[in-house]
């Protein structure tokens, strides 16, 4: 009878050794599973600022293609003049790369003043800026921080002004995007919406 007990006991019970796991092994099982999470995170975080990024320089494309159209479009401004240059103004300065400005060219002098806003203003996310201006052609000065881009009925050619009636004879323009406090040239860091004479506006 006794040793029926001990046969029993012995087939259904489990030595302590292989009852589970051991705290050396939770602690090692936890320590992979953090860094997993940590990993998909941080990748998941870096995937989400590339999107962004894209979606603002997206924006801002479709935002000169209206401005495009509402050049060579007939519309007035109430003042019964339909043939006013329209654009676009940017500048890289550190008081003006959160922005940019729309406007409605009063003086004619083919570059922003102030007072010639028109419609709704573009502001960028603050996660991100408009980090350069790059000019293929043309006389632009490197140490230039602004440009404009101007339409003008009935074409749907874009013209570059880089001062009150300074205009560059170019072959392309790129603003570039950057996301804040990045320095890499990744392309989930920087976004190019670029802009050609004859009109054409793409994101590269």
């Amino acid at each position: 009878m006794f040793s029926h007990y001990l046969a029993f006991k012995q087939r259904y019970t489990t030595p302590a050794a292989q009852a589970g796991f051991g705290l050396i092994e939770l602690m090692v099982s936890i320590t992979i599973m953090a860094i997993v999470a940590a990993v998909i995170l941080a990748r998941q975080s870096s995937f989400n600022g590339a999107v962004l990024l894209r979606s603002q320089a997206y924006e801002i494309a479709l935002t000169m293609r209206e401005v495009q159209l509402n050049a060579i479009s007939a519309v007035s401004d109430g003042s019964g003049d339909f043939r006013k240059i329209h654009g676009v103004y940017f500048d890289t300065s550190e008081n003006g790369n959160r922005s940019y400005r729309i406007f409605r060219d009063a003086d004619g002098d083919g570059f922003y003043d102030a007072g010639e806003e028109f419609g709704v203003q573009g502001f960028l996310d603050n996660r991100f800026e408009i980090d350069d201006i790059i000019v293929t052609g043309g006389s632009f000065t490197d140490d230039g921080s602004d440009i404009t881009i101007v339409f003008e009925r009935p074409n749907f050619d874009a013209r570059f002004f880089q001062g009150s009636n300074r205009e560059l004879d170019v072959t392309m323009v790129e603003i570039v995007l950057r996301r804040s406090g990045t320095t890499g040239t990744d392309v989930g860091d920087i976004k190019t919406i670029a802009v050609t004479p004859a009109g054409q506006i793409a994101v590269q």
